[in-house]
């Protein structure tokens, strides 16, 4: 049996260069391609207002989009009512599929919260 915890299945080093904002950005990103949304700026800021306890400035969002496309685990693309949407690189899919693998790898179980009467 492989230990899809051992060095061999690690993580790409990009996913440990990205803050955790921009990891949650990867994560908007595709949570819109999945639902077949586009994702923009705004709209990965109302993804992100969501789920923040603070209100998200769009500011950090653009430069957080930034720092993604020049680490290209994203790239820009234009549409033609001129907002500019985001989609994950092979770079940027290698790095979530990887991230996925290890969590699902993991039992945590143990960390679920006891139920009552069981």
């Amino acid at each position: 049996m492989t230990n899809t915890l051992d060095e061999s299945n690690r993580q790409p080093a990009q996913w440990y260069e990205c803050s955790g904002f921009q990891r949650d950005l990867l994560l908007g990103i595709a949570a819109h391609d999945h639902l077949n949304e586009r994702p923009y700026g705004v709209a990965l800021q109302e993804w992100l207002d969501a789920r923040y306890p603070t209100t998200v400035v769009r500011s950090r969002v653009y430069h957080n989009l930034g720092e993604l496309v020049d680490m290209g685990l994203i790239e820009p693309m234009q549409s033609p009512d001129r907002k500019t949407g985001y989609r994950l690189t092979n770079a940027g899919k290698a790095s979530l599929a990887a991230h996925s693998r290890f969590v699902n790898a993991l039992d945590l179980s143990e960390l679920l919260p006891a139920r009552d009467g069981a």
